[in-house]
């Protein structure tokens, strides 16, 4: 893995969300910025927030206590060269695991089927499908499942604030929902024996109001996919089905104030691009100001604090093929970052 692959999987970011209309630079060179980009759109102030470092023996703690097992019940791996250190358990019913990579920790939960329910989920969110009701499903409520899921969160020592997405499918709904975007070998009987009643839960963390998210750059993903959540469940008449928490750090105290100007991030952007000899169309497809927190030794400044970065993403055009290229401009410095 090079060092830029370290390094985007390394980025946790936190976005704010920003609409911008589409500035463009032509192919001879002149960049036009539209009538409607606003510098009241964007946020005026940011903050650095300090980054805790989370005991992953607490954490453990914690994890093994909501599942009824002792800490010396799971197997420990370490992977030097990942800077990973893995917790394992895992009995004929499911699979449980906390890792700390780097700074950061994870925990998942997966019980027999609860890969293709996680799966389920994943298709249901990216294809943006009307799968959900409202109602309440036979095997518990949805205040039933949004107290479970509350008592997870504080059995693993979140303190973050948090809000709770929970969608629910039918047996019915997920087995024409199986058959339409899953190949199983075993057919209708196969799918029969999977399809249940399944509450589906997307948790949000937020710091000062302001939600938690990462985002992907081209074939990179730094930490999760942009306005996905940091932690997924789902629920079955058996419980838990999997839990899938990716990318956690304690976070303590903003610790100061920058102010911001999106027209002169767009002044730079349009200045460096009107000095490369343009031989495509080319344009600035979004800007966003977000949050980023660079770990251990992969990047040449380390440090335990987010900061404020302007992520904007240039697309070119060439032969009707898009290529994007990512710069980022700390928000503080006003200085493009290089990115090894």
């Amino acid at each position: 893995m090079n060092k830029l692959m370290k390094l985007f999987t390394s980025l946790l970011g936190l976005i704010i969300m920003v609409n911008i209309n589409l500035s463009t630079v032509t192919a001879q060179g002149e960049y036009l910025v539209s009538d409607e980009l606003i510098h009241e759109e964007y946020p005026e102030e940011s903050f650095k927030y300090e980054i805790i470092q989370q005991d992953v023996n607490d954490f453990l703690e914690g994890v093994a206590a909501y599942h009824n097992l002792e800490v010396t019940d799971f197997e420990h791996s370490s992977i030097p060269e990942l800077t990973m250190e893995r917790y394992s358990f895992e009995n004929e019913s499911y699979i449980l695991s906390v890792a700390q990579v780097e700074n950061s920790i994870a925990y998942g939960y997966t019980r027999s089927e609860g890969f293709v329910y996680y799966d389920v989920q994943n298709v249901v969110k990216e294809n943006g499908l009307e799968v959900s009701t409202e109602d309440d499903l036979s095997f518990a409520t949805r205040e039933e499942i949004t107290q479970e899921i509350d008592t997870l969160i504080h059995s693993l020592g979140i303190e973050l604030d948090y809000s709770i997405e929970l969608q629910s499918i039918t047996a019915n709904d997920m087995s024409t929902l199986l058959k339409e975007y899953f190949n199983f070998e075993g057919g209708d009987e196969e799918i029969s024996q999977i399809a249940t009643d399944l509450y589906m839960a997307s948790v949000k963390f937020f710091i000062d109001d302001i939600p938690i998210n990462d985002f992907t750059m081209g074939d990179y993903e730094a930490g999760i996919v942009a306005e996905d959540t940091v932690f997924q469940l789902t629920f079955s008449e058996n419980g838990i089905e999997n839990a899938d928490l990716r990318g956690y750090n304690q976070v303590g105290e903003r610790l100061n104030q920058i102010n911001l100007n999106a027209e002169e991030i767009i002044s730079l952007i349009e200045k460096k691009y009107n000095n490369i000899i343009i031989l495509n169309d080319t344009q600035l497809s979004s800007l966003d100001l977000v949050y980023l927190h660079l770990l251990g030794s992969n990047t040449d400044v380390e440090t335990e604090h987010y900061f404020p970065v302007w992520l904007g993403i240039v697309e070119q055009n060439v032969d009707g093929e898009i290529f994007q290229n990512y710069v980022f401009i700390d928000a503080e410095t006003k200085k493009e970052l290089t990115l090894y």
